[in-house]
């Protein structure tokens, strides 16, 4: 009886660590998406704000056909691509882990924060 309650005991303490790997987990990953949510919000807002600044700038000049935003928008898609094609090869050794959201989240804040701070400096 007591080797049956130990092991009940002792499976118990187990379970419980378990879950508070995975609740911290949890709250990690939901922590992680909030700034990746609040950095991809700042990326698109300057990514608005550059466009309508870049109408027309640029289109009369050398005889150009496309003005300025054409190629920021051109950027932005290759950007995007580049982005998840990078942060899938980034975090392939993680894909069967727990942690996986988590840094693949973490991931894609990198690489905003990245994008964000080269808009900024290439404005």
């Amino acid at each position: 009886m007591n080797k049956y309650f130990a092991l009940m005991l002792a499976v118990s303490s187990l379970s419980t660590v378990v879950y508070a790997d995975s609740s911290s987990e949890q709250g990690n990953y939901l922590k992680i998406k909030s700034e990746y949510a609040k950095a991809d919000s700042e990326l698109n807002n300057i990514y608005r704000q550059q466009i309508l600044e870049y109408k027309n700038v640029g289109a009369e000049f050398y005889g150009q056909r496309e003005s300025k935003d054409i190629y920021l928008k051109k950027s932005q898609i290759a950007w995007i691509k580049i982005r998840d094609a990078d942060c899938d090869y980034e975090t392939y050794e993680s894909r069967t882990g727990t942690a996986f959201s988590s840094i693949y989240e973490q991931c894609l804040l990198d690489k905003t924060s990245e994008r964000i701070k080269y808009l900024n400096e290439n404005n």
